[in-house]
């Protein structure tokens, strides 16, 4: 059986370490424009996730930063008035550096003898879809002709917003917990990657027209408890939501970040990512228990099973981001009273640890 996946991306690494191991041959194909570069951006993963990607790959523990607390504050950044999510057994998650589980990825795939990459131009891509070499094509790119073509239609969101991301090197500390803050210009992100290292997001508004300086300078006001050394340079890239109304043309699927692109606020981006590949790593292992074809059939279950799930998903993280930007224009009042009542919601806390933990098809284990 042979595959193809489209871009140099962590997806794609991981989509052919699993489809390997099931006895496929895959070509990753990619235009060297569009590969994934390393840099300083975090990725949380929930503990159900964490072990499935561990079934995928070897991620040395030294990799894995364990999360076991969560602070959420409003603007007006008191202590008092806060959402405490704790996990009173184990981890609430685990970060670990982008760059970091790319490499990994990329490491095993270059190992194993069925994985073989190759550099095409856009029209060479666009002539996948005239072939009939794959069973399935899985397009893991966002901005190539490949969607221009068959996947445009789609629904888009501006969130008018540029994230800025940094990693802090401070003090040695006890530095287990993520914290997020709502503050006037967006929300913003405290990630540990160690008792020494944090990493921050910063999702900011770009009607402010804040330049680098303004904005380290808002991230050194909100991060006095670290004691800091120093901030690393920032980087930055646009925020967009997108969801194809089009899954699936031919036997090609959207996949990735081509299939859902949300905002970073809730740090859920890449674990939709990772239900999706358990999802359609189960989808085939049935189809071959059965002796049944790997073909479009494969995609359009996938595309039935996954497509209301997680629309609905990114419609609530969008509401979460529109809900603090209204909080931020009425300075903090809104949230300020909503943040006592649920903070004292042990209903509300479960819950939305175990979304966050499992996504919205708790079915799907």
């Amino acid at each position: 059986m042979n595959t193809c996946l489209i871009g140099f991306n962590l997806t794609n690494f991981l989509l052919a370490i699993l489809l390997s191991k099931k006895g496929f041959e895959v070509d990753i194909v990619f235009d060297e424009k569009n590969k994934s570069k390393s840099n300083n951006r975090t990725i949380g993963i929930s503990k159900k996730n964490i072990e499935f990607l561990k079934s995928i790959l070897n991620i040395p523990n030294q990799y894995l930063w364990p999360i076991f607390q969560i602070e959420i504050l409003n603007l007006k950044n008191d202590p008092s008035k806060k959402i405490k999510f704790k996990d009173k057994k184990d981890e609430n998650f685990f970060l670990i550096r982008q760059s970091d589980l790319l490499q990994l990825s990329l490491k095993k795939c270059k190992q194993l003898k069925d994985i073989y990459f190759s550099k095409c131009t856009q029209n060479e891509i666009l002539k996948l879809e005239e072939t009939n070499n794959y069973n399935l094509i899985f397009n893991s790119q966002s901005n190539n002709i490949l969607i221009k073509k068959f996947f445009s239609n789609s629904i888009k969101k501006d969130y008018a917003s540029m994230a800025f991301t940094a990693i802090l090197d401070h003090k040695k500390i006890n530095n287990h917990a993520a914290v997020q803050v709502f503050t006037k210009y967006g929300p913003l992100a405290f990630l540990p990657l160690s008792k020494e290292k944090t990493s921050v997001v910063y999702s900011v508004q770009k009607k402010f027209g804040l330049n680098s300086a303004k904005i380290k300078d808002e991230i050194l006001k909100h991060s006095k408890y670290y004691n800091l050394k120093k901030i690393s340079e920032l980087e930055n890239f646009d925020l967009k939501y997108s969801f194809p109304r089009k899954f699936v043309h031919k036997n090609i699927l959207c996949f990735g970040d081509a299939l859902h692109k949300i905002h970073p606020l809730a740090g859920q981006g890449f674990n939709m990512t990772l239900r999706d590949l358990k999802l359609i790593s189960s989808i085939i292992d049935n189809k071959l228990e059965c002796g049944l074809e790997i073909d479009k059939s494969t995609l359009l279950e996938f595309r039935d099973k996954s497509k209301h799930i997680n629309y609905i998903f990114g419609v609530g993280i969008n509401f979460i981001n529109e809900f603090f930007k209204l909080d931020s224009e009425f300075e903090g009042k809104i949230s300020e009273n909503i943040f006592s009542l649920l903070d004292k919601s042990e209903f509300f806390k479960r819950n939305s640890i175990s979304i966050a933990n499992k996504g919205l098809n708790f079915a799907i284990e």
